[in-house]
């Protein structure tokens, strides 16, 4: 409980941190357009294209984002500029703060809906120069807020708030209903005003948040209750860990779902804007983060049973399988969360396919053992299990991961070897010898007779047939006299014993060892021991008067 609390008390204070952006930042981050951040006065740092307004009226998106952008920072001059009125700049002042009125009381807007092409949704129903941003709601009535694209002298069109909209809210102000979050406190909280932003806004953001968190703790306490048992009793090998691991995805994905409905509560336009971005961009990366726990106890469950099953070598295909996935919900949850920041997702893969080139030189290891890993799974030269030899390691494959092979040796080190060198290195695979070689040369001595040799040879090729796991399909083998040696009398067999795994050659080739040796000992001779002969004769008068020096030495 201690632990969970405080992951609540972070999570809140990291919500609670980020309730300033709406309110003091001059740039929202959820307003991807290309405004100056300056006043009206101000102009961009490069000069825009000829094609493009300083202002960002060229499309509807960005006479919407520009004009609650400006309002925000209560810059009503450049804010005038959005509206299609050519009265004095007092009325345009006013007709501005009309305007934002009826954005904060009466008007929910997606911006996903609102179109980012300078030519606007020509499939809206309405006539090719006018765009619906929204319908505002006036007491009973409603009314429809429009943008009219304009013609300049000189100049492309631009989109503008048009003077039917203005006529409109002239006289909305009496008859607009202040949000729920703002009716609810007195008045001497809506005129302070703390950095500047009112003080009811900012006690609402902070009541919300551990409200919402309180409430998303408990339905997923709740859902867990009820669907832990169900899994745990319908899938073979899940286990309770596992299960736990979900609880904070789900967690963070009910309260960004929470966010977004209490976000149209906010008492003005930017912050709801603000949450909803926010509830959005924390819905995709959960829901990220939740696939790609989800991938992995698949991954895991599945190689479970393969291993029960005894079906090693689907392991690495399964691993492979698994990364590109995983490696494929990162991918979409990065360009959704690019597209609800409002750039444009065409412009983002046509950068990426520049920089793809540059990004390949950079990575030239990483995709030569990525293309390694490919090979080694399609070929399966190897597989999990499997005892090899490569170089001058001998181990077993413990695992074929998306970079690296991992080789466990007999003296238990893990050696890990790219795969991109691994799949141009000769691999000798221990494991998949359908049959074992059992080759040895005993040595018996030299005080053994023919017969005895003829009785031997034929006694182990008698025991050999007999045996059922000894191959008689092959011809070449052989149980033979070989040479006379140093200091023995050599025989060699050579047979193949059908053993696939090395614990059962091992106890074959003991049986076997076992009868040979009943058999010679059966014949009445035995195994050579390493010896060698000494002969030693008596020295010459001669030969020893030369050694003391008596005699003078003999001339051949």
């Amino acid at each position: 409980m201690k632990k969970l609390g405080h992951r609540f008390s972070a999570l809140w204070l990291l919500c609670a941190v980020l309730t300033l952006f709406p309110l003091l930042s001059p740039e929202k981050p959820w307003a991807a357009s290309p405004l100056p951040a300056s006043g009206s006065g101000s102009r961009p740092s490069e000069p825009p294209a000829a094609s493009e307004d300083p202002l960002g009226r060229s499309t509807p998106y960005g006479v919407v984002i520009g004009f609650i952008r400006a309002m925000e920072r209560e810059d009503y001059p450049r804010a005038s500029n959005y509206l299609e009125s050519k009265q004095s700049d007092k009325r345009k002042r006013e007709l501005a703060h009309l305007l934002k009125l009826v954005f904060d009381r009466g008007v929910q807007i997606s911006l996903d809906s609102l179109s980012r092409k300078p030519e606007g949704n020509l499939d809206d129903g309405l006539p090719p120069n006018l765009e619906s941003v929204g319908v505002a709601k006036l007491g009973e009535q409603s009314l429809d807020i429009l943008l009219r694209r304009v013609d300049q002298k000189g100049a492309p069109p631009i989109w503008l708030f048009s003077a039917e909209t203005l006529l409109g809210i002239s006289d909305a102000r009496e008859q607009l209903d202040s949000p729920l979050g703002e009716k609810i406190w007195p008045a001497w909280f809506k005129e302070t005003r703390f950095l500047s932003a009112p003080l009811f806004i900012w006690i609402n953001n902070l009541l919300l948040i551990p409200l919402m968190l309180g409430l998303g703790w408990l339905l997923t306490r709740a859902l867990f209750r009820v669907l832990r048992p169900l899994f745990l009793r319908r899938i073979k090998g899940l286990s309770e860990s596992e299960v736990a691991r979900f609880s904070t995805p789900v967690f963070l994905l009910i309260f960004s779902l929470l966010v977004r409905i209490v976000a149209p509560l906010a008492a003005t336009m930017a912050s709801r804007i603000f949450w909803v971005t926010l509830a959005t961009v924390l819905f995709l990366m959960t829901l990220t983060w939740f696939l790609i726990r989800l991938t992995n106890l698949i991954r895991e469950l599945r190689v479970y049973h393969l291993r029960q099953a005894h079906l090693l070598n689907r392991i690495a295909a399964l691993e492979l399988s698994a990364w590109l996935i995983k490696g494929l919900w990162v991918v979409i949850g990065l360009f959704l969360i690019v597209r609800s920041f409002g750039i444009d997702v065409t412009t983002a893969l046509a950068g990426l396919g520049v920089g793809g080139i540059a990004i390949a030189f950079a990575a030239q290891k990483t995709l030569e053992n990525l293309f390694g890993t490919v090979m080694i799974v399609s070929d399966q030269p190897i597989r999990i299990g499997d005892r090899c030899q490569v170089g001058n390691i001998d181990g077993w494959v413990e695992d074929i991961g998306l970079r690296s092979t991992r080789i466990r040796t007999q003296d238990r080190t893990l050696v890990s070897i790219p795969n991109g060198q691994l799949a141009g290195m000769n691999i000798t695979n221990l494991q998949q010898r359908d049959k074992r070689l059992f080759r040895h040369i005993f040595r018996l001595s030299f005080e053994s007779t023919a017969d005895q040799l003829r009785h031997i040879l034929a006694e182990i090729q008698r025991m050999m047939a007999a045996h059922p796991k000894v191959d008689h399909a092959t011809e070449r083998q052989w149980i033979r006299f070989i040479r006379f040696g140093e200091s023995s009398l050599d025989l060699e067999v050579f047979v193949y014993v059908l053993a696939d795994k090395t614990v059962v050659f091992v106890e074959i080739q003991e049986e076997l060892l076992l009868r040979i040796m009943d058999i010679i000992e059966a014949s009445g001779t035995r195994v050579a021991l390493p010896s060698e002969i000494m002969y030693i004769s008596k020295d010459s008068r001669q030969d020893a008067g030369e050694r003391e020096g008596t005699l003078e030495p003999r001339k051949e």
